[in-house]
């Protein structure tokens, strides 16, 4: 059943990518923050109950129902499956929008393709020139490759709906709350441990599907000089798989980012931010095959 769910759910995802963001994910997210208005005392023991009731509690529900479900049909589960999932994913979206950002690059249009960008790092754009604009893009579709495919589809194979759900909204809790650090300690640390073994698993991927040699050698030599560590193994190996440079400083409106540099070979331009997407998309179909193999094998 995994393995259909996932051919269904992307099939969908690409046939009809979700808006940013869903009608389920604007519930989820006056939700959150609703959690952070009213449980945030400023101590980590709070954010760990907010995390308790916006995280485990909706994925429990959710695995629970289709259980439900899984008990009166089996059809009907793996159609509450797939449409979980579906609401999940939804990195066919960002594909588009990585597109947009590097049509007006190539066509020597800085200023749109700023503007492109600015969905992404708002204000920050404006300032960049036109390598930044494509390190800064890659560096989003890579990241958002592991949030919105890879640690959906790891987490789904392993525990199914519950876990598809749980990584999400995870990963949202993080987001909305980071402006808040002891009330989000705990959630972002555990949004770490939700992460570390498919960011490393994707990076591996992108060696196979990419340049094998030069991933390798820049995720050992280079991840760790990054900030955040499963980042800096995504996109070190991410990087390396494409032949680009990434990292490096950036031009923001307060002045100059310093960044490590990651990667090796060429500058960052268009043609690499449409090349980071169809690495991704590899990568993805490496993850599609292997979870057939098994399926195969489990016969």
């Amino acid at each position: 059943m995994t393995l259909f769910s996932v051919l269904a759910a992307l099939i969908w995802d690409y046939l009809q990518p979700l808006r940013d963001p869903s009608a389920p994910a604007r519930v989820l997210n006056r939700y959150v923050d609703w959690l952070l208005t009213r449980v945030n005392a400023g101590m980590e023991r709070h954010g760990m109950l907010a995390w308790t009731a916006g995280v485990l509690a909706p994925a429990l529900l959710v695995g629970l129902a289709g259980a439900l479900l899984g008990q009166l049909l089996g059809l009907l589960e793996w159609v509450w499956n797939v449409i979980v999932l579906y609401f999940c994913l939804g990195f066919r979206q960002y594909g588009f929008a990585v597109a947009e950002v590097a049509r007006p690059l190539r066509q020597g249009d800085l200023a749109r393709a700023q503007g492109r960008l600015m969905t992404w790092r708002p204000g920050a754009a404006q300032c960049m020139n036109e390598n930044e604009v494509a390190r800064s893009g890659i560096e989003q579709a890579l990241l958002l490759g592991l949030t919105r495919l890879f640690g959906v589809l790891f987490w789904f194979a392993v525990l199914g709906v519950f876990g598809a759900l749980f990584y999400r909204l995870s990963g949202m809790c993080r987001d909305r709350w980071q402006a808040e650090p002891s009330f989000c300690a705990f959630p972002r640390r555990f949004a770490y441990y939700l992460d570390w073994l498919p960011a490393r698993l994707a990076a591996f991927s992108f060696a196979i599907v990419g340049n094998f040699e030069d991933a390798i050698y820049c995720w050992r030599n280079q991840a760790g000089a990054w900030g955040e560590r499963n980042e800096g193994v995504l996109l070190a190996a991410g990087a390396g798989a494409l032949g680009v440079k990434l990292g490096g400083p950036l031009s923001l409106p307060g002045g100059e980012l310093l960044r490590p540099e990651l990667g090796c070979g060429d500058l960052a331009d268009a043609d690499y931010l449409d090349g980071a997407v169809s690495l991704i998309w590899r990568a993805v179909m490496l993850w599609v095959g292997v979870i057939a193999l098994l399926w195969i094998g489990g016969l």
